[in-house]
């Protein structure tokens, strides 16, 4: 007998249409997902005892610190009860940065954490939430590794290892061997909270980028993605400046995307110009932990 947490959240997993739009389901409909899955495996589901809580329910593209928080409290109240795993229900547009914030959070919990979600509504027949949410249940049933995972499209992927999303796709886009320092960050899962609002000013690298005045903004941490090849418009004067006034107004400047290789003239300016280059990881989790860090 397997007993499993289903923590709702809301997202695609658990909307419906009404009125022509896409909405987080009434109540009727929040537990489809688990029904569907007995309807599915009716001899698998006598085996498996399903509970379910519910810490916030929103399209997870309205996600902030406030709800990550309230989901970190959520498993943090039950991740040492009797519970084989947790599923936890999301929203794709924002997967990735939960994903991260709890591999982060939750580096050394002792279940499987996995989160779920789906490319359309379950009543749409394109949809692969319930493959989705079924090879999490088997995942947990067969006691695989501790940690906190995202399944999706066949795979159960480590939550610290996806890329941001490409527009106009649902795929879930990952980096392999991610150089992750924990040391970076103090970590404690039952202390650390996030921001509500991200103290990180989050730029991607664009030609003819424009520049905030961080004497008006001033976020307390500054992190650039780079371009696919590790490299960064040093050249400009827009960003010598912009990068000038970080480190005069003691505003930290962290790079992403550059890999141990042959480097490009303009990458030869990031330490002179006091950027601090991050390992191989993803942007998304580079985001997540200096939000965390930053808080």
């Amino acid at each position: 007998m397997s007993k499993i947490l289903v923590i709702l959240t809301g997202g695609t997993i658990g909307s419906s249409v009404e009125n022509n739009l896409i909405s987080v389901a009434s109540d009727s409909k929040k537990y489809k997902i688990i029904e569907l899955y007995k309807e599915k495996n009716p001899y698998l589901s006598k085996d498996i005892i399903f509970e379910t809580c519910e810490p916030y329910t929103i399209l997870s593209e309205n996600l902030s610190g406030k709800y990550i928080n309230k989901l970190i409290s959520c498993i943090n109240e039950n991740v040492k009860k009797s519970y084989d795993g947790i599923i936890i229900t999301h929203g794709t547009d924002t997967l990735q940065y939960t994903a991260a914030a709890l591999g982060i959070i939750f580096k050394s919990v002792n279940i499987p954490v996995i989160l779920v979600s789906s490319n359309y509504i379950l009543e749409d027949k394109r949809a692969n939430g319930l493959d989705n949410f079924s090879l999490a249940v088997k995942y947990i049933r067969d006691k695989c590794t501790p940690g906190i995972y995202v399944s999706y499209d066949g795979s159960v992927t480590g939550g610290l290892t996806l890329l941001p999303h490409m527009a106009y796709s649902d795929k879930l886009y990952r980096i392999d061997n991610p150089d992750i320092d924990f040391d970076f960050i103090d970590i404690d899962g039952t202390k650390n909270t996030l921001s509500d609002i991200s103290p990180v000013l989050y730029l991607k690298s664009v030609p003819g980028q424009f520049y905030p005045d961080l004497e008006i903004t001033h976020p307390k941490a500054i992190l650039f993605e780079t371009y696919h090849s590790g490299t960064l418009c040093t050249d400009s004067e827009a960003f010598q400046n912009f990068c000038k006034s970080a480190d005069s107004l003691g505003i930290p400047v962290y790079v992403v995307g550059v890999e141990e290789r042959i480097q490009y003239e303009s990458t030869s300016a990031y330490e002179e110009l006091h950027l601090k280059v991050l390992g191989k990881i993803s942007p998304v989790t580079a985001y997540m932990i200096l939000w965390i860090k930053y808080s």
